[in-house]
Order: structure tokens, then sequence, then C-alpha cells
């Protein structure tokens, strides 16, 4: 495991460690409004904490981006853990956070929310180079590197083609306060689709999409932050499967709190047709 992934691997474990001790009534605690908007809950900050508190103990240079905190300095007074050549430790690299991806869940207590975080060499998603995504209620970690494949607590995972069973297609849908418009472009495949599965965290379903357990997983509300779906993105390309936008160009985005996103990833390029075919009939 290289130095990068090591960090990012360590974020997760200590966000996992400090929100488990956590009570439901505890994480749900309300407090000020986020830098994305939202506004924060006290899991959201005890989670971002624990990752910040990782990051620096690290000797990178980067920024971070999360949804609470914005856009901040990581600070350099570690360890001298992370490898400069193996980091691009110029201070152009960017750590993207989110700390808890899934807090309605988290704090209802419905078992299925995750840490995402993701190393950008730049200012873009396309510049993604390694990313974690870890359950916190299982501890399951998948993980990427580019160019390296993806895996799932040490095993190689990959995406999986069910084409020749339409009917048994399962499909991960984000259809949390769609508008009526988009609603109805989702409409024929809603009604072609006989398993329609919407669970609360996007990173950790479109994991459930790289691990072969989903053969889709669409968003086209134009609303998902690139903190939600960085590390995801690149745990499913290096699966075999694809992420595209509405237009079917591969999906990019600035790492920025401001975009807004839609995006359609599957297990492989006939799915995808399937969906757009779908999508174009509505």
């Amino acid at each position: 495991m290289d130095s990068i992934m090591s960090m990012l691997h360590d974020i997760c474990m200590n966000v996992r460690s400090k929100v488990s001790k956590m009570s439901r009534e505890e994480a749900g605690i309300s407090l000020a409004r986020g830098a994305g908007g939202d506004i924060t809950k006290k899991i959201d900050k005890v989670g971002e904490d624990a990752a910040l508190e990782v990051v620096r103990e690290y000797d990178v240079s980067c920024k971070v981006l999360s949804e609470e905190a914005g856009l901040v300095d990581s600070g350099r007074k570690g360890r001298g853990g992370a490898d400069a050549n193996a980091s691009n430790d110029d201070g152009s690299c960017i750590i993207v956070l989110d700390a808890i991806d899934g807090t309605t869940n988290a704090v209802r207590g419905i078992p299925f929310y995750s840490c995402s975080v993701a190393y950008a060499t730049s200012d873009r998603l396309s510049s993604v180079t390694h990313a974690a995504v870890m359950d916190l209620t299982s501890g399951d970690i998948y993980y990427a590197v580019r160019g390296n494949g993806a895996y799932m607590n040490g095993s190689r995972i990959k995406t999986v083609n069910t084409s020749n069973d339409r009917a048994g297609y399962v499909i991960g849908i984000n259809l949390s306060g769609i508008s009526i418009d988009k609603l109805k472009r989702m409409s024929s495949i809603l009604a072609m689709t006989n398993h329609i599965r919407q669970f609360g965290s996007n990173a950790l379903e479109m994991c459930l999409l790289a691990r072969g357990l989903l053969d889709a997983y669409i968003d086209v509300r134009g609303k998902i932050r690139v903190t939600d779906i960085a590390a995801a993105c690149l745990i499913i390309v290096e699966a075999g499967g694809i992420v595209v936008d509405e237009h079917l160009n591969m999906l990019d985005a600035p790492l920025s709190l401001d975009a807004r996103l839609s995006f359609i990833a599957s297990a492989d390029k006939s799915m995808l047709n399937y969906i757009f075919s779908s999508i174009a009939s509505s």
C-alpha cells in the first residue's frame, strides 16, 4: 500500500472510530450551516474533524475539499509519512472528503452510510488518482489506485455484465428531491426495471456497482456534489465500469462545492446503452 493510500485508509479508520462512539441523539444534533449549504449535524463535524486530524499527521501540502469546512489547507505537522514523488506534494493536490455520506441514515440508525475520500493531483475530478470508501457500519473498505484495479478488503472487485438478463437487472436510482420533469425522464426505466434500489449513500451504492451487486447507478437530479462521488467514480472505473454525464461524455467536473452534477454509472457499455435508450424513450 503506497503512502497516499495509507493516508486515505487511516482517514476512514479514524472517522469510523470516532463516530462509532456517538449515540443517535448526539449524532443528530444540528450545528451551523456547512460550506456546502446544508445544516451540519454533529456526526458530520466529528467525522470531518477525525479526517482532518489524520491529514495533518501526514506530511503533505494538499488542500482539503470538504462538504462542511469547504476548501482548507491541510497544514504540515507530521510524521513524514508521504512520499513527495508519489504524492505530487507541491500544494496543487486536493483531498476530496465526505466524512459522512448518508448522514440521514446515520442519524436515523439505518446501517448504510460511509466515509468517502479521494486524492487528486489538480482541481478536476478526472485527476483523482487514489480513492477509498468505507462502509462505516461494517468496516468494509473499497479502494483503488488509478491503473491498478479496484479492491474490497484486499480482494479484487469487478463490475458484472448481466446484459443477457434484463428482467434481472438491479439498478440504483437516486430520486430524493427529484424534479417532476426529471422524474418523467426516468419513467420508462422505472417501469421497465423489476428491481430498483435506493439506499441513501451515493458513494456506498456506487461501490456496490463496482462490486458487481448492482448493474447501474443513476443520479440525474443535478444536485450531487463532487465530494460525494469523487472516490467512488475512480473505484467504478478501476473495477471495469463506466461513469458518464447526461450527454454520454466521461464524467468530469471542477473540484468545487459550487458544482452540482448528474451522472450515470454502469457495469459496461451494453448496460449504458440500455439505460440511455430507456431514458430517451421517456
